[in-house]
Parts: C-alpha cells; structure tokens; sequence
C-alpha cells in the first residue's frame, strides 16, 4: 500500500481514544491525583553493555529497555484546575527510572479554553502536552494493562509523547476532529523543525457495547537529529554507553488506525483492541565519513485480546513490525553499521498479563513476555504493584 492510500483511509476512518473528548475535558472537574507502578522482572530486555536498537529501526526520545530486578517504573502528579468559565489549566510531574536513577520533570502543563460553533463544541489548548492522535503514544506504566511500553510506542513516538504547541478540536457530526502544530521537541521530529497533525475521534455505544473506532495523520521534521539516549545531557541515558554519531536529516510522515471493543456479557466484560501505524521515511543519513539516502517504509500492527470478571483482568498482546528499508548512494558497509540492515528479521514481542483489583487504590499485576525484537528472542516474567489516589 503506498502513502498515497494511507493518506486517504486515514482520513476516513474515525477513530477515538475516548468517549466525546471534547465535552469529557470542558466538563472535567478540579482534580489532583498521584499514580506510580513498581514492578519486579526476572530478566534485562538486553544487554547492558550495547546500545539497545532493533534491527533496521532507528530508536530515540525516551525508548530505554527494561532492566532485571525491582525498578520504580514511573510516578506521575496529575492536576487539573478550572479557572472559573474561562479557562483551564492542566499539569503533569513525572519520574521513571532507569539504571538505578530516577529523576522528577515537569512533562506537561497546558492552557485549554472551551467555546462553540454554532452550537458545536470548540476547545482550544496550548502549552507543554501530549499528540491526542493516540494513546500509544503517550505510555505510562501505572495508567496501561502492560507494565512495558507497546512496541509501536517505542518506534514510533520515542515512547513518551512531550511537546510545546498548540491544538484546536470541535465536534461534528458525533465525531471530533482536531489539528496539532507542534514545534518539533518530541520524537522523530527536531526541535525548532516542527509537526503536525490531524486526527478524527468517534465513538459508539449502545446496550452494554462501547467501541471506538480511528485514524490519523503526523507529519515531522528532522534536521541532524541523533540517538540521544545514552548522551550525557540526557537525564536516563547510561554514561558508559555512546550512541553512534549517525544523524538523520529528513521527513517523516506518519498515518494511522485503530479500534477498540469493550461489551458487557454480565457477569464478564469482552476487551479487544487493534491497531496499525505506517512510518515513510524520506531521509539524508550520516556519520563522520560516510552518508546515504533513505526511504523506508515501517509498519506496526498490534492485536490485543482480554477478559475481566469482577476484580480480574487477563489480557493477551502480539505486535508485529515490518520494515523495508531502501537505500542508495552509499555502501553496504555503511548500513550495517547503522543497525539498519534487518537481514529480513521482522521485531515482535508477546504479552499476557493479569491484574488483580484487590484494593479500590491498589492492583497487583504479573506479567509474561516473549520477546523476539532481536533476532534471538528472550522471554521474562514480571510482577508488580499499580497505585492510584485521588488527592482531591
């Protein structure tokens, strides 16, 4: 499928991340909560003395694999302040660790104000937030059913969505459409180059069925942008570690689509969500000596399957990349030093978790994971403890 069709079905399929969004954040009450995930794993994802990177897929932003032992996955500060009828104001501080250290950072703080069209909705948001295309992109272990961030995050958002720019949504015809700029400081875009985006969100339900159906469309832009987890200037970055100099100068522009069925069968309730997102790549690589020219194309697809019965969830993952990685104006030597030569290997990983609701403020969670991102496929177990409190 070339970009051309992506572009045109991801403009016509709608998609939501939640119920009537627009109405749901203008109706938000005053609010501060505390959320933080601690979880114990039997195994690394890998090796602690590489540079952790899939094969034929560049990583960045906050894309860190996870480490064998205890580690305080991430605390977040939620508030939310309504400033009489005129505007509101919402924040984030949040913390997760890596390599034994952990650091608190102001991640979002945002304005919003609320109007209409003609008797439509209209809300409009500007400071340090989240892309609302989806919820894959914005990875939190204490709000997610996985305890490790899904696959697709890690590719294509850098894992944690952060950036300062603007956006506009109103709602239509039962769906909510919204536009983003953003000024470039999140992954895979360069500070200063600058993204947008477009999404639609809509949402159905009717007797005991909630689904939710999407798309979207990201475009960003990358000037010598370079692998900067493990940099000095980077606050979770191992310093025994150096990423190479290779730089990617180009566009990415991004589409995507997902899915996701809730239904009450009492006493059960059926979950399933899909989803897939599609990378082009139209880039100029380089290192110190060598460069070349890139075009790729890299999709994600992820199936998700569960069950819950009173305080009990179980739920199933499988993602999947496909990469194809076309290069010119260079040497074989060169690809293979960048870690883009996938030698045909497809990244995958597999989950299933379960969760225990055994206190209105706590749930235990244990975890299975094959992880077959390498070409040689390790598997881990974990267990943990989720903790949500509403401190107003």
């Amino acid at each position: 499928m070339k970009l051309k069709a992506c572009l045109i079905f991801g403009f016509f399929v709608p998609f939501t991340s939640q119920a009537h969004e627009v109405e749901g954040i203008a109706a938000r009450p005053d609010s501060v909560e505390v959320r933080t995930a601690i979880t114990y794993r039997s195994e690394d994802a890998f090796s602690d003395t590489e540079i952790w990177q899939f094969p034929g897929v560049l990583l960045g932003g906050e894309a860190l694999p996870v480490e064998k032992g205890i580690t305080l996955d991430d605390v977040q500060l939620l508030g939310h302040l309504n400033i009489k009828d005129d505007y509101f104001i919402s924040t984030k501080v949040g913390a997760h660790s890596h390599s034994g250290e952990s650091e608190l950072e102001l991640e979002n703080l945002w304005f919003g104000t609320r109007s209409s069209i003609a008797g439509q909705p209209l809300l409009f948001e500007v400071g340090k937030m989240a892309t609302e295309v989806t919820l894959t992109a914005n990875f939190h272990a204490s709000d997610d059913v996985f305890s490790e961030a899904p696959l697709l995050a890690d590719v294509f958002f850098g894992r944690h969505s952060r950036d300062l720019g603007a956006r506009a949504r109103i709602r239509l015809m039962g769906i909510d459409f919204g536009a983003e700029l953003w000024n470039g400081d999140n992954w895979p875009a360069t500070s200063g180059e600058g993204a947008a985006a477009l999404f639609a969100h809509y949402q159905y339900e009717h007797d005991g069925i909630n689904a939710t159906l999407g798309s979207w469309l990201m475009h960003s832009r990358a000037e010598n942008r370079v692998d900067e987890r493990y940099s000095d200037g980077h606050s979770h970055g191992d310093q025994d570690l150096t990423a190479s100099d290779l730089s990617f100068s180009g566009d990415t522009t991004m589409v995507g689509a997902f899915a996701n069925l809730e239904w009450q069968l009492n006493p059960i309730t059926l979950h399933a969500d899909v989803e897939w997102i599609r990378a082009d790549f139209d880039a100029d690589l380089a290192d110190t000596t060598q460069t070349a020219v890139l075009d790729a194309t890299q999709d994600g697809y992820k199936f998700q399957v569960g069950v819950s019965l009173d305080n009990h969830t179980l739920q199933a993952k499988y993602e999947r990349l496909v990469v194809d990685n076309r290069f010119t104006e260079t040497s074989q030597t060169f690809i293979q030093q960048s870690g883009l030569f996938n030698n045909d290997h497809e990244p995958a990983k597999a989950a299933v978790a379960w969760i225990w609701q055994f206190h209105q403020d706590f749930r235990f969670r244990t975890e299975w994971y094959q992880d077959d991102t390498q070409e040689e496929g390790v598997s881990r177990w974990s267990v943990g403890l989720v903790w949500h409190y509403k401190l107003l």
